[in-house]
């Protein structure tokens, strides 16, 4: 009796742990990640800046993680502040659309991230035709075949999942075995972990060729020398600002990648109620991680990046002067 007792209380401390850490972890993810993506949206969408493609993977990637947040953190949000019932845990048409949007622009803006990093190693390297892979044609051309490709990985989510299961980690969870397997596989794989290496070789690659470049002398045309030293200081700025969020995006996604093989390879492994009740508390935590790096790269941008908080503070500049010409 006494161990049935203390077995019910350790449960139960878990569940409160797992309820507060959901709670608080939400309110900072949905405020930061709101008011930073719309900042980063408002910023990237300067006509200063969209002629650079490496922008437009921040601008689009801005979008995207707005969008994750909002269909990530928001249901479980309002629950937690409103008591507002989850329907997304319960109504099997919003569990897989939720998802399907979640995944897609999760696995969208991983991509984006890694196609800036391409871009960067393209834009640093000597060789003037790699140089000239970085145009804007490419850069639309790549985010269609992203945005196809995410879309066709993560369709099956309207099969394979649904609402009001039990056993699972969440109600809205794979419901099978295959299901099971290839979405949490997926997921490590295709959304954290081959981004994450290709992210780690390019930007390697990118490292290489600003050092090569830097010991190239420079021309003796005082205005073409201006001209260059301004453009490598800009092309610099968006380098520090994505290697940055490469550095972010790895730290809090492979948790989760962690987890997700854990998961897969336990799956036919016998659990008591006390195992089932920490793996749910560490698979929210991590689940909660994996929404850091879409909620905090503007304030890594405005840290890390010149070009953008030169850009901000024009922007800012602007609005409060449109609003004082009201009064």
């Amino acid at each position: 009796m006494p161990n049935t007792s203390t077995t019910t209380l350790y449960i139960a401390t878990l569940r409160n742990i797992s309820n507060q850490i959901t709670f608080s972890m939400s309110v900072i993810i949905l405020v930061m990640g709101l008011i930073g993506n719309l900042l980063n949206c408002l910023v990237f969408g300067q006509r200063s800046l969209r002629s650079k493609p490496c922008v437009i993977y921040f601008l689009l990637a801005s979008i995207s993680n707005l969008i994750v947040i909002i269909a990530g953190v928001t249901p479980g949000a309002l629950q937690s502040f409103f008591k507002i019932p989850n329907q997304t845990e319960t109504v099997p048409i919003f569990c897989k659309l939720r998802l399907i949007v979640l995944f897609i622009m999760r696995t969208i803006s991983s991509w984006l991230l890694t196609l800036a990093t391409v871009d960067r190693s393209l834009i640093s390297n000597t060789n003037v035709h790699r140089r000239r892979l970085s145009n804007l044609k490419n850069t639309y051309i790549c985010i269609l075949i992203v945005s196809i490709s995410s879309s066709l990985i993560w369709a099956q989510v309207g099969y394979c999942f649904d609402a009001n299961l039990i056993g699972t980690p969440q109600k809205c969870y794979a419901k099978s075995d295959v299901c099971r397997i290839f979405n949490d596989l997926a997921q490590s794989l295709i959304t954290t972990i081959i981004p994450a290496l290709v992210m780690l070789v390019f930007g390697l690659l990118t490292i290489r060729n600003i050092r090569h470049t830097q010991q190239i002398k420079p021309s003796t045309d005082p205005m073409s020398t201006t001209v260059s030293r301004n453009n490598r200081k800009d092309e610099r700025s968006l380098t520090i600002m994505l290697l940055a969020q490469v550095i972010l995006l790895t730290i809090f996604t492979l948790p989760q990648a962690s987890q997700k093989f854990y998961l897969t390879y336990s799956f036919y492994h016998t659990k008591n109620s006390s195992q089932r009740a920490l793996e749910s508390l560490i698979f929210n935590f991590v689940l909660l991680l994996t929404y850091i790096p879409s909620c905090i790269p503007f304030y890594l941008y405005t840290i890390t990046g010149v070009i953008f908080r030169q850009t901000l503070f024009n922007v800012l500049k602007k609005g409060f002067d449109l609003i004082n010409c009201f009064h």
